[in-house]
């Protein structure tokens, strides 16, 4: 059903199909061969005997490709074959380099699926769109359907880390425009699902790995930038007597000083412009982003403190509190 709907759907356009299968022990490739040799000439069949996984399938499929755009389409319908004259259309006429099939833009939708399994995929584009900031601005970076321009991946490194190659183009290629269109991810005609655990931690590495692990990397600069913190407030409060709500301040701009010049050269290495002007410049710029963090550390702290809290626990609660905010503003509008 598959190939007939691309023939029809493509018809008047030259184009080639490509099937990437695992020697699938049900005999997929068999199958595709003899269609190929009886009935579509323009179906290619790529067999697979010692490799696995769909990442790799796709990167398999996207260097056999020799079209100028190529896209890639699950192969049981949930993905409709009639749109993609209508990709092609919009990646000639507006000159993007990638066109995203989207669930997530007016129009898009899906079909059948529980909430949970909507909170995925909502949660997985989320953590995408935080963690590289290459795709904060489209909707649905976790789409499976999509048209790349084959130049603009030639002599890229794709790595199959995970079944989303899309955030690896996105990230890596660095394409100057892409358009998303919209479109109803349909339930399956058969099989299921092949969603597990184990895809979601892959996910999650391959986003971090994608990103360098700033987060993680964040995450690190800061456990210091929290013992420069904690100290300072020990020596302000106990040994120079203090008032709180000054030691409170002054422990934050030591940290946060610290914080800037680790993030400066391990973080966000390479980001900034080089030359002391802009050392203070961005010195600054993260001063003023890092208001948010501020405001959710000391009005905490506060609280937490007039309410009986151990003044030090107090700031440790403060300050993890304040930990995303610091690294969406670091990340998206200090080093962006």
């Amino acid at each position: 059903m598959l190939l007939e709907r691309l023939e029809k759907s493509l018809r008047g356009i030259p184009f080639e199909a490509i099937v990437v299968d695992d020697n699938s022990p049900d005999g997929t490739w068999r199958l595709a061969e003899e269609l190929a040799r009886e009935r579509y000439p323009w179906l290619r069949v790529v067999r697979r005997v010692n490799e696995r996984g769909l990442g790799s399938a796709i990167i398999r499929g996207l260097r056999e490709a020799r079209g100028r755009y190529v896209a890639v389409i699950d192969a049981d319908l949930q993905h409709p074959p009639e749109l993609l004259p209508t990709m092609l259309k919009t990646a000639l006429e507006t000159g993007a380099d990638v066109v995203i099939a989207s669930r997530y833009v007016r129009g898009g939708g899906v079909e059948g699926w529980s909430r949970y399994r909507l909170l995925v995929s909502k949660a997985a584009g989320l953590v995408a769109r935080l963690l590289l900031p290459e795709v904060r601005r489209i909707r649905d970076p976790m789409s499976g359907y999509w048209l790349v321009r084959r130049d603009i991946i030639e002599g890229v490194e794709l790595e199959p880390r995970s079944w989303k190659i899309l955030l690896e183009i996105l990230v890596k290629a660095r394409p100057r425009k892409v358009v998303e269109v919209p479109y109803v991810f349909r339930e399956r005609l058969r099989g299921e699902s092949k969603l597990r655990l184990r895809h979601m931690v892959e996910y999650l590495l391959h986003v971090l790995h994608l990103s360098n692990y700033r987060v993680l990397k964040f995450a690190g600069v800061g456990a210091t930038g929290t013992i420069v913190n904690l100290a300072v407030l020990k020596a302000l409060v106990e040994g120079l007597h203090v008032p709180l709500y000054i030691a409170y301040l002054a422990s934050f701009e030591a940290s946060l000083t610290w914080n800037y010049t680790l993030h400066d050269r391990i973080t966000f290495k390479g980001r900034r412009p080089r030359g002391f002007a802009n050392a203070v410049r961005y010195w600054a710029r993260y001063h003023k982003a890092a208001l948010g963090g501020l405001a959710t550390y000391y009005t905490l702290s506060m609280l937490l403190s007039a309410a009986g809290v151990y003044y030090l626990l107090a700031a440790l609660i403060g300050i993890v509190a304040g930990f995303a905010v610091n690294y969406l503003v670091s990340e998206h509008h200090v080093w962006s």
